[in-house]
C-alpha cells in the first residue's frame, strides 16, 4: 500500500486532521479533569495527548511546506496560503512548547495536583486553540474555495488578449508588435534600442516575441502593485545570462527579483545597488516554462511550471512597479509576460 494515494496531491491532506483532534481531544480532557479531580487517571492521560498532538502538529507544519512545493495555487488564493502557512508556524510553535511545558508540570510533583497551575495552563490551550482553529480555516478556504490541491488544473496559460493591457487589478503582455509595446514601458537601464526584437511564429501558430539585448537592460510596466505575482512563459534555449522578473520596484537600483540563470533560481532584493539573497534553489529550464514569483508581504515565493523551487522571507516591500531585467548574450523568446495584484 502507498504511503500517498494516486488521487492525492500530497500527504499534508492525509494527516492534518491529526493534530486537530489529538489537541481538541487534550482540551476536553484537561476540562473534565479539572472537574472530576477524583480521576487520577485523566491528568496523566490529557499530558500524553497534549504530547502527541503537539508532534503532530510540528509534523504537520513541515508536510505543509512541502506541500506549497507540489501545488498549483491560483493569484487569489496566494495572500490566503501566506497568512495559513504563518498561522501554521506559530501553532506549530505555541503547540510544541506548550506540550514540553505540561510534561514538566506533571513530572514536577510539585504543580502536579495544584488546580491553580492547572487552571491556568487550561486557559493558555484555549489560546492555542484559536491558533489552531485560525490555521485550519485558511487551510479549509484554499481547498474549498479556490480548489488548491483538488484536482489541479493547468492555470499556466490566460485567455488571449493582444499587446500590452494594464487593469486596475495588474496587465498582461502578449506579442502584437515587434516594436509599439516599447513605447508603454518605463526604461530603468538601457532603452528600446538596446534591444533587438521580432515576431516568431511557433509551430502551434502562437505568435511570440524574440529579444536579443546589446546590453544590460530593464523595463517597468507604469503600474503599481502591492502584493503580486508576476508570470512569464518562456525559453531560454537561445541565451546565456541572467533574466530577472522584478516586483516592487522603487528605482533603477532598488527591487525585489527572481533571477533565473541556467538551472539556479536566485531571489533576493536589492536596495541602492546592494544585493541580499533570500532563497536559491534549481530547476530544469529547458524548453518553454512558465516562471512566475510571487511578492506577498513576507512571502516571497518562486515557481517553475507550477512547483515551488524557492521560498524566502524579508521584510514586506513598499508597493512598486513590476518589470523584467535581461542581461547576457543571446535570445530570449517571450509567449506572455503578466502582473496580477492579489
Amino acid at each position: 500500500m502507498e504511503l500517498v494515494p494516486e488521487w492525492a496531491p500530497n500527504i499534508h491532506p492525509m494527516i492534518v486532521h491529526f493534530p486537530i483532534a489529538f489537541i481538541l481531544g487534550a482540551i476536553g480532557a484537561d476540562l473534565f479533569s479539572l472537574v472530576l479531580r477524583r480521576w487520577d487517571w485523566l491528568r496523566p492521560a490529557t499530558v500524553a495527548l497534549y504530547v502527541v498532538g503537539g508532534a503532530s502538529a510540528v509534523f504537520t507544519y513541515f508536510t505543509g511546506t512541502w506541500a506549497a512545493n507540489a501545488v498549483s495555487v491560483p493569484a487569489a488564493a496566494e495572500t490566503v496560503l501566506s497568512e495559513h502557512s504563518n498561522l501554521g508556524w506559530w501553532t506549530m510553535w505555541f503547540f510544541g512548547i506548550y506540550a514540553l511545558v505540561r510534561l514538566g508540570a506533571h513530572l514536577w510533583s510539585k504543580t502536579r495536583r495544584q488546580v491553580a497551575v492547572q487552571g491556568v495552563l487550561f486557559v493558555i490551550a484555549l489560546g492555542g486553540a484559536y491558533l489552531l482553529y485560525e490555521t485550519g480555516d485558511h487551510g479549509a478556504e484554499m481547498v474549498y474555495k479556490y480548489g488548491v490541491g483538488a484536482g489541479q488544473v493547468d492555470t499556466t496559460r490566460a485567455v488571449a488578449e493582444p499587446g500590452l493591457t494594464v487593469g486596475t487589478d495588474g496587465w498582461q503582455w502578449q506579442p502584437q508588435s515587434a516594436r509599439a509595446w516599447t513605447r508603454r514601458v518605463r526604461w530603468l537601464e538601457g532603452s528600446a534600442d538596446t534591444l533587438q526584437t521580432r515576431l516568431d511564429t511557433l509551430d502551434t501558430g502562437s505568435v511570440a516575441l524574440a529579444v536579443t539585448p546589446q546590453a544590460p537592460a530593464t523595463f517597468v510596466v507604469p503600474d503599481t502593485l502591492g502584493a503580486v505575482r508576476v508570470t512569464a512563459e518562456v525559453t531560454l534555449d537561445q541565451f546565456e545570462g541572467s533574466v530577472s522578473l522584478l516586483h516592487h520596484v522603487q528605482g533603477p537600483r532598488s527591487y525585489d527579483y527572481l533571477t533565473v540563470e541556467g538551472s539556479t533560481l536566485r531571489q533576493g532584493r536589492r536596495i541602492d545597488g546592494d544585493r541580499s539573497t533570500f532563497a536559491t534553489g534549481a530547476a530544469e529550464t529547458e524548453g518553454w516554462r512558465t516562471i512566475r514569483v510571487v511578492g506577498d508581504g513576507t512571502h516571497f515565493r518562486g515557481y517553475v511550471d507550477g512547483e515551488m523551487v524557492v521560498h524566502g522571507h524579508g521584510d514586506a516591500a513598499a508597493p512598486g512597479p513590476v518589470g523584467l531585467r535581461l542581461k547576457g548574450s543571446g535570445t530570449v523568446v517571450l509567449r506572455r509576460l503578466s502582473a496580477a495584484g492579489l
